[in-house]
């Protein structure tokens, strides 16, 4: 049987020991978030060789800085703006080169799920079509700017809110709207593009 998830005062004796570089306490903050650290920087770098090296260099960095931890976010949202912000840094250096996704699929099967992806219905897609969907998604996110694919994949895949992201990434709510807003528009412009180059 799993053992239960630690408290919040466990959390923070973990936080407190690791300041004071305590290893041990620090590999706790680590299983505990792994999984949500490395979900994020697989939906932002999109290169899954990348991100176990991306994912260890996160928890390095984190460590390191720890001590500038000062409590007043939760832990998880001070170690996903550090995520967030190692992951930017390298998209920026990579300038995000496009790829090949969802191709095994014949022309009015994509057509169908570009349709989905314009105007989504809630319930209207079986597991295999949701996973083609997931695949047209992430072609486009790859052919994205690295500031677009960083809040859409924030927003859409890993579900935050719009204040979240705004706490993240130290943005006002209103500027997160409006570059989500923007975002999508291009996406979309993209996916016209891409549906253009097929006929």
């Amino acid at each position: 049987m799993a053992s239960p998830e630690p408290d919040v005062a466990q959390e923070l004796e973990w936080i407190k020991a690791a300041q004071q570089g305590d290893g041990g306490a620090f590999g706790f903050l680590v299983e505990r978030y792994q999984r949500r650290i490395f979900s994020l920087v697989h939906h932002l770098v999109r290169q899954r060789e990348d991100v176990e090296d991306l994912a260890q260099e996160i928890f390095i960095k984190t460590f390191r800085s720890l001590r500038s931890y000062n409590f007043q976010a939760s832990f998880i949202t001070w170690l996903s703006r550090v995520a967030v912000n190692h992951c930017y840094d390298y998209l920026r250096r990579l300038r995000a080169s496009p790829v090949t996704y969802y191709s095994q699929m014949g022309e009015e099967g994509q057509r169908n799920l570009e349709a989905h992806a314009e105007s989504p219905e809630e319930g209207g897609l079986d597991q295999a079509e949701r996973t083609a969907l997931q695949d047209l998604v992430g072609k486009l996110l790859d052919r994205a700017p690295a500031n677009d694919r960083l809040i859409l994949t924030l927003k859409e895949l890993e579900g935050y809110s719009v204040e979240e992201i705004s706490d993240l990434l130290n943005l006002k709510t209103s500027t997160v709207k409006v570059r989500l807003h923007r975002a999508r528009k291009r996406i979309l412009e993209d996916l016209q593009e891409l549906r253009a180059g097929r006929r």
